[in-house]
């Protein structure tokens, strides 16, 4: 029976990328086309001109301190995954005992 179980979730676990294929409508649906909001803003496009080069040149030129930056020091992050896995430790340790 357990061979069974196995086989079937195999086949099930197998087929799922295939089953859960997304779909894109050909017509937006009503409740996206109703929803409240602005429209979409376009980004500017870049300006790549030799004069827009010279100007951060000159910039870059005024504040040679700015070169030395070498972020934040001292800092650490604790994730999110890490925490799990300590809340783990300790679980299983005052289960264990």
């Amino acid at each position: 029976m357990k061979r069974l179980i196995t086989g079937v979730l195999l086949v099930a676990l197998c087929c799922a990328p295939s089953i859960a294929q997304a779909g894109i409508p050909r017509a937006p649906l009503a409740a996206v086309a109703e929803a409240p909001g602005g429209q979409f803003v376009a980004s500017a496009p870049v300006d790549d001109s030799p004069g827009a080069a010279r100007a951060y040149a000159a910039r870059e030129a005024a504040t040679p301190q700015l070169g030395q930056f070498e972020g934040g020091r001292g800092g650490f992050y604790i994730g999110g995954g890490a925490v799990v896995v300590v809340l783990l430790v300790v679980l299983l340790v005052v289960l264990v005992h």
